[in-house]
């Protein structure tokens, strides 16, 4: 019983301490899968807003039609099965509401209602990345992460009400 005395104190230590290092490798090994993830994802976010982001800089030019076809190749069709793989539930639905608008072609809406109605889907996707990328708690809404680029941005807001 003596050994049980003096050995007890030091093996709780000894243990203790093999149990505290296994935690801490543990949720270390938690963060940099984390790390390495968010990485992926602001990679691919890049990636997928590029040919928008070639849309509203040269509206005139060749950028849609540039855009278009970088929409339709191959190695944009595999950064979209990253978005689907890697980004979040929300950036993910945002995405696919943006394509799903798209794929309907010309519904009954006027044109000056589709452009709106795609505008707010994009204002919706760059706010579902911004949250996901780290400002949870913006207090921003879809049409502020547009506000920057569209001069009229107001009647985008007025037809909310309609």
């Amino acid at each position: 019983m003596d050994w049980l005395q003096i050995l007890g104190p030091t093996l709780l230590v000894i243990l203790g301490g093999i149990l505290t290092w296994i935690i801490r490798s543990r949720i270390e090994e938690s963060r940099a899968i984390q790390q390495k993830l968010n990485e992926e994802r602001r990679k691919t976010y890049s990636e997928i807003l590029e040919p928008y982001i070639r849309i509203f800089a040269d509206l005139k030019g060749k950028g849609p039609a540039q855009a278009i076809n970088q929409i339709k190749s191959y190695d944009y069709r595999k950064t979209a099965f990253a978005l689907a793989l890697f980004g979040s539930d929300n950036v993910v639905r945002a995405y696919n509401a943006l394509l799903q608008y798209g794929y309907k072609g010309e519904a009954e809406e006027n044109k000056e209602q589709r452009g709106e109605t795609y505008m707010k889907l994009w204002g919706k996707l760059l706010l579902e990345i911004r949250k996901d990328v780290g400002n949870k708690k913006t207090g921003l809404g879809e049409l502020d992460m547009l506000r920057w680029l569209i001069s009229d941005i107001d009647k985008l807001e007025h037809t909310k009400d309609r």
